[in-house]
């Protein structure tokens, strides 16, 4: 029979054992991508390939074998980018309203799969600040849809982009800013990790070897520096809409940033810079991204979208992605909104 510390000592060799296995299947992955013929570069990101659950966080778009309905208005064809609308070749909101710094900012969601709600709240942070005329800059936190929607999922462990966007229409955003920030009624809660450092002495701060409890639901600002009442400080949508890929970049020029759902794959871990295609690796599931232009790269059409794993991860936590080939279905929904102010 196994004393304890034989037990502790058995414990310690197969942690050993999973992390070097999965930094060998990664660096593999990253050799792969590396000698491909392809427009991105990869890299070592302190991220097993069987810590995924921890951070891939949207789900598909049934709940209990049903349907949900994730389309607020689908936008008709007279908005269709065919190409006769003086469209740039490039764009990119981060430029276009520079003084809407909630645009160019990053989330950090943490040992937390809440993708769902931070890209979601980011794009209609983005929203509200531009159709001000970018006098209300003040960070919305996703943490209230987070903790809050009963009907967008389950919180760190997953959920819905659709009805993240329905529940910003009936219950609304109240401000926050990232954890620690001090900043608006509900500041985020979930502690920030990194993906280039791995510190035994600090596990919750490693990204996606611990998953993180989703916070209590709280109708008030728990912020004490913070001194708007709470009902005051909610901020609804008037409407939401689906985009197709023809339809989108006319939205995004004019309104803003929206979001987008794609699956991931073990090779999108490894991302460290150019415009990323699908080469190798298992497919871990589905993630919220915030999209905010596009462009041209040596005859290569991207997107470009902000990923919210924290600045450690990609390029300074944004990406580019293969565009006018579906690439791990990107183009299939692009969700926007329109605020009420």
């Amino acid at each position: 029979m196994l004393r304890n510390n034989e037990i502790l000592l058995l414990l310690l060799f197969c942690n050993i054992w999973l992390s070097c296995n999965a930094n060998f299947k990664l660096q593999h992955i990253v050799d792969h991508v590396n000698r491909a013929n392809v427009p991105w570069e990869a890299g070592i990101n302190q991220l097993g390939t069987s810590d995924y659950k921890n951070i891939v966080g949207t789900w598909g778009f049934q709940k209990n074998g049903k349907d949900i309905d994730i389309i607020g208005h689908k936008v008709h064809n007279y908005d269709l980018d065919d190409g006769s609308n003086d469209m740039p070749e490039t764009f990119d909101a981060r430029n276009k309203w520079f003084e809407c710094v909630s645009i160019a900012h990053i989330w950090n969601q943490g040992n937390c799969a809440a993708d769902w709600a931070i890209s979601v709240t980011s794009a209609i942070n983005d929203r509200i600040c531009i159709k001000s005329k970018k006098n209300i800059t003040a960070f919305y936190s996703p943490q209230k849809m987070l903790s809050c929607c009963d009907d967008c999922g389950d919180g760190c462990n997953g959920g819905y982009s659709g009805a993240a966007w329905q529940y910003w229409m009936k219950r609304g955003l109240v401000t926050g800013g990232d954890y620690g920030s001090n900043e608006g009624c509900q500041p985020w809660l979930i502690p920030p990790c990194n993906h280039t450092v791995m510190d035994e002495r600090s596990p919750s701060y490693m990204c996606g070897k611990y998953k993180s409890e989703t916070p209590q639901c709280t109708l008030n600002c728990y912020n004490p520096n913070y001194s708007k009442p709470f009902l005051k400080d909610i901020s609804k949508g008037i409407r939401i809409d689906w985009h197709c890929s023809g339809m989108i970049r006319n939205e995004l020029k004019k309104h803003g940033p929206a979001t987008a759902i794609m699956r991931v794959y073990e090779d999108f871990l490894t991302y460290k810079s150019g415009i990323y295609q699908h080469v190798t690796g298992k497919l871990l599931g589905q993630i919220t991204v915030k999209v905010i232009g596009w462009g041209v790269y040596r005859g290569v059409q991207y997107w470009l979208a902000a990923n919210s794993w924290g600045t450690s991860w990609g390029d300074k936590g944004f990406f580019k992605i293969r565009r006018g080939y579906n690439e791990c279905l990107f183009e299939d929904y692009f969700i926007s909104g329109r605020p009420v102010l």
